[in-house]
């Protein structure tokens, strides 16, 4: 199983953080380059047991994409995972933890467990995701995030 964690700092209170995060329909303000999504359908307000369904793009590919909340911990973490069969991965897991530094500064941290389907092939390629595309997907991710949520007071 691939893994990969990314963490940042946002200038912003972690109730603020919080609560654009768990909004599912803040993803596509922070998915910005060649690699879209778009929340087709999520259940809100978000805990244990919500579907979120979106449609991954990467160029001219659509990848309809499936996933259920496992764990809700407000404000401090959840985690989704790919539905079986329901994406792009064999598995997938993704936890989302906040934590406040200060009353002003918040820690992101977002960690993330996945296979692809494929075999040798698949380990390769999610070799290449968490070491190459992942780091510079979360960068930008984080950037966007602090343009959001930086911009108020």
């Amino acid at each position: 199983m691939a893994q990969f964690e990314h963490a940042f700092v946002v200038r912003a209170p972690l109730a603020r953080v919080w609560a654009f995060h768990a909004d599912p329909f803040s993803l596509p303000k922070v998915m910005r380059g060649p690699m879209r999504v778009r929340v087709v359908q999520a259940d809100q307000p978000l805990r244990v047991g919500s579907f979120i369904a979106i449609e991954l793009r990467l160029g001219p590919l659509c990848r309809a994409w499936r996933l259920r909340v496992r764990a809700f911990d407000p404000p401090h973490a959840f985690t989704d995972e790919q539905i079986a069969g329901e994406g792009p991965f064999r598995r997938w897991e993704h936890l989302h933890r906040f934590e406040a530094l200060d009353e002003a500064h918040t820690r992101v941290v977002d960690r993330l467990a996945f296979d692809l389907p494929g075999g040798l092939f698949g380990s390769v390629v999610s070799w290449i995701l968490a070491r190459v595309i992942l780091p510079v997907v979360f960068a930008a991710r984080a950037a966007a995030t602090r343009s959001l949520l930086e911009q108020h007071p």
